[in-house]
């Protein structure tokens, strides 16, 4: 299993660093965004023109309240750092499965002295050890964006929160492309199909908030339970969020480990 870690580790390793640094300097710089720039002056400019509807759901929903807090929770619920987050689950999940049948490898890893459940334990702790990692860098990235940029510092308790928030999110979305994974023979579409979940679950969580009729579906998306805003500005417990983001991740885990062992090789 080290073994195993070790080659991951140097397959991974450029797409993981560029994801790190992206989602870091993304946060720092919306802190630059806000401490240099007008942006609630403008943004209250621009939503002038939204329908009266449009304008409340951009106010309160979008950028929560359009102050400096709010902007910066903002940045956490940005597609860029949604589109990150998942990109790093989703491709390491397809690959882990999927892509070595693909790539023709599968075979070979299995001949060697490691059981299944081990090879499987290995990909699932290296892709939330990235996770975590992933989650930690743009929580320092706020951080050091609010210091450098001499913005009112979050409390320490609601930015863990958050990062463990965006940990758990991203989990779940790995344990669900994992369970794609060990299904498929073919990485790319394990990625695709993982993605259109993910677009999917985002359309209906804004479709949610936009329309009271459609209300009733935002449980059903995973990114109804990540509140960046809750966190960060309500500072509001999000016990219930992060046990439904475990749930799926504990359930997707355990299916796909039961899968994994019973399914033919390739």
């Amino acid at each position: 299993m080290r073994n195993l870690l070790r080659g991951l580790v140097s397959r991974h390793a450029l797409f993981i660093a560029l994801c790190l640094l992206l989602l870091g300097g993304f946060e720092f710089l919306i802190c630059g965004l806000v401490a240099t720039v007008d942006v609630s002056g403008i943004l209250k400019e621009v939503t002038k023109a939204a329908p009266a509807l449009l304008q409340g759901l951009l106010t309160e929903q979008v950028f929560y309240g359009m102050t400096t807090r709010g902007i910066l929770a903002f940045g956490w619920n940005h597609p860029m750092a949604l589109a990150l987050g998942a990109a790093v689950a989703i491709v390491l999940a397809a690959r882990a499965v999927a892509g070595e049948i693909e790539n023709g490898t599968m075979e070979l890893l299995l001949s060697q002295p490691i059981a299944r459940q081990s090879y499987l334990f290995a990909h699932i702790l290296f892709a939330l050890l990235c996770l975590a990692v992933l989650s930690c860098f743009g929580a320092l990235g706020t951080y050091l964006g609010q210091k450098y940029y001499g913005l009112a510092l979050f409390e320490s308790r609601p930015l863990r929160q958050l990062a463990l928030n965006f940990f758990l999110l991203n989990a779940a979305w790995y344990g669900v492309a994992l369970v794609l994974s060990v299904f498929a023979r073919e990485s790319g579409r394990v990625t695709g199909a993982a993605f259109l979940l993910a677009l999917l679950s985002y359309v209906v969580q804004m479709l949610g908030k936009m329309w009271p009729a459609a209300g009733l579906l935002l449980p059903y998306s995973i990114y109804n339970y990540y509140a960046p805003a809750e966190i960060l500005i309500q500072e509001a417990s999000t016990a219930k969020a992060l046990a439904v983001l475990g749930s799926v991740l504990v359930c997707s885990l355990g299916f796909s480990l039961w899968r994994f062992q019973r399914r033919d090789i390739p």
